[in-house]
Parts: structure tokens; sequence; C-alpha cells
């Protein structure tokens, strides 16, 4: 049968007051240990002591631990003393008694846990039949305020019927009295409505002849610019004609002016072929006139020697 449910809480609170009641480190591991295995049904462990103690280092619990199954062992087993029995019928016995004292705690522990089981069932069932009865009576609570709140809502809606009705009344009257005096604002208004209405029809006869006027103008000043239009449309046409005269004038003096920058061109290029021409006879004359400048200093050269040997004979 597995063990009921503790809550933790309860199993910290106890050991808080073991806390209290063992300062030393040692002997609150060993009474911790004690508290879950035979009261809680809890097999203890290192972690589980140090995680409800938290106290001292991680090897206190441990061996508080191993102090705890060797001090359990020991108490388990039973010693028998009598001289006339042998060691091994003893020890055999001491074992099956402690045993058997083993299986008796263990039987305990469970009709003990059965117990508590089934009185916390039976504690659960009461809360819960406590519960339910207290839920009901806050249900009937909340239908009696609810119908409090409904008959107080009914008597005030009465009362705000009553003073709507007298409040009606009065209206009613106010009522009538502004009827009256809308039907003698209405009499009134269809009256100005009907002198507008003639003052309108009146008005609206001098806009139909001031429109009959307006009209006769437009006409008048349509026909007008219809005669300037064509006035200006044949004012274009003399245009037209004119600017095609000066255009054939254009293209006639271009065409001659095209001529004359012909012969020019080529009057230009005959005065260059004539400018090559006398620049070579201009070269040539140039060498014959060396030539012949040469030819006059050997003459000269000549003469020269000719008079004096001439000179030379005379002398």
């Amino acid at each position: 049968m597995s063990t009921p449910t503790v809550p933790e809480s309860q199993i910290q609170s106890e050991i808080d007051q073991l806390k209290n009641q063992f300062p030393q480190t040692r002997d609150l591991y060993r009474e911790v240990c004690v508290l879950l295995f035979f009261r809680y049904g809890i097999t203890p462990t290192a972690n589980k002591l140090y995680q409800y103690v938290r106290k001292g280092s991680m090897s206190a619990p441990a061996e508080a631990l191993n102090r705890f199954w060797l001090e359990l062992r020991d108490k388990s087993r039973v010693r028998i003393e009598h001289p006339d029995l042998p060691e091994e019928i003893r020890e055999s016995t001491g074992n099956f008694v402690g045993a058997l004292w083993v299986q008796a705690q263990a039987a305990a522990q469970m009709n003990y846990s059965i117990r508590m089981a089934e009185a916390e069932e039976q504690v659960r069932h009461v809360q819960d039949e406590a519960h339910a009865e207290r839920e009901k009576r806050e249900k009937i609570v909340d239908e009696l305020k609810s119908t409090k709140a409904g008959l107080e809502n009914a008597l005030n809606r009465l009362v705000e019927t009553e003073k709507n009705h007298a409040v009606d009344i009065s209206t009613l009257a106010t009522l009538e009295k502004t009827l009256r005096t809308l039907q003698n604002e209405r009499e009134q208004l269809e009256c100005g409505l009907e002198a507008a209405r003639q003052a309108f029809s009146a008005d609206l006869e001098k806009v139909n002849v001031a429109l009959a006027k307006a009209e006769e103008r437009y006409r008048a000043l349509e026909a007008r610019a219809l005669l300037e239009v064509d006035r200006e449309r044949q004012r274009v046409v003399k245009l037209e004609k004119e600017f095609a005269r000066q255009g054939n004038s254009l293209r006639e003096q271009q065409r001659q002016h095209i001529k004359e920058l012909a012969a020019a061109q080529k009057m230009n290029s005959d005065l260059r072929e004539r400018l090559g021409v006398t620049s070579g006879q201009l070269t040539q004359l140039k060498l014959q006139q060396k030539d012949t400048a040469k030819k006059l200093n050997a003459t000269q050269r000549s003469l020269e020697s000719c008079k004096q040997r001439l000179q030379h004979k005379k002398a």
C-alpha cells in the first residue's frame, strides 16, 4: 500500500522545531532521519536531508544517514543470550526475531497509514459536505439579495412611473400650447409665403425681360464678332500671300547669291591657279637672275683680267 501524501509544509514545520531542540548538526540530521522514516514512511536520502535541514556541509547528511542505518540494523537485530544454546542457533534465532520485529513494525506502520488515509478521507468528506452546505447557504443569500434588489427596483420604477405620469400631464398641456403657437406661426408663414411668391413672380418677369435684352445684345455682339473674325481672316490671307511673295523673292535672291558665290569661288580658284603659275615663273626668273649674276661676275672678272693684261702690255 502506498504512503499517504503529506504536505511538505508540515514536514518542514516539524523539522524547524527539531532545529530548536537539537542545535548540534549531527543530532539534528539523526532526528530528521527518524522523523521521515518512522513517522512519515519516507526513505531518507542525503539530498533530501540537506534539502530539509540546509545545515553543515554535504558530507554531514551522508554520515548521519549511514549512522542511522547502522543503528537501525543493530536495533532490529535481537540477541539471544542463553548459555545452553550454540552460537549459530543464538545468531539464527536473533535474526529471526529481528526479522519478526521488522515485519511487525512494517505491519504497524501499514496499519497506521491505512487509518491515517481513512481519517483523511473522512475529513475530506466532511470538508466537502461543509463546503457544499456553505455554497448552498451563499446561494440562498444571493437569491434573497437578488429578490430584495428586484423588489426595490420595482418600487423605484413604480415611483418613477407616477412621477413620469405627472410630468406627462404637464408636458401635454405645454405641447397643446406650443401647438396653438405653431399653428398661428404657420398661418403667418403661409401669408408671408404668398407675398414672397407674388414678389418672386414679379422678379421672375423682370429677370425674363432682362434675359431677353441680354440675349439680343449677345446676338449683336456675336454678329459683330463674326464680322471682326472675317476681317481678321481676310487680313491673314493677305498676310499669307505677302509672306509667300516675300518668300519667293528671298528664294530668288538666295539662288542669285548662290550663283554669285559659285562664280566667286571659281574666280578664286582661277586666281589661285594663276598665282601658282606666277610663283613658278618668279622662281624661274630668280634662278635665271642668279645665273645672269654669275655670268656677269665672270664677265667682269674676265674684263678686269683683260684690262690688267693690256696695262701690262702697254708698260
